[in-house]
């Protein structure tokens, strides 16, 4: 399997669109439950948790609103349970 990181600028003006265009695609449904922001050092989270704890709440409001859009006949549920 092929696995992406995707880094976002957290202060582009059109940050909100390009989160929620990265959830909206159909590849990444699947992987919407497993979502989880990572902090790999206390030194981001000391000095930029503000900026952190905000651009994880883009995140969720996207991912939620790109599994209310997705076609209810899909098969997400089992997509997300085989991972």
């Amino acid at each position: 399997k092929v696995y992406k990181v995707v880094l976002f600028d957290c202060v582009a003006k059109d940050l909100e669109i390009q989160i929620a265009m990265i959830f909206d695609q159909q590849s990444i449904l699947e992987y919407l439950s497993l979502y989880e922001m990572f902090i790999s050092s206390h030194y981001y989270l000391k000095y930029y948790e503000t900026s952190i704890l905000s651009l994880n709440e883009l995140c969720i409001k996207s991912a939620s609103v790109a599994i209310r859009n997705a076609d209810i006949t899909c098969f997400l549920p089992l997509l997300t349970h085989g991972q």
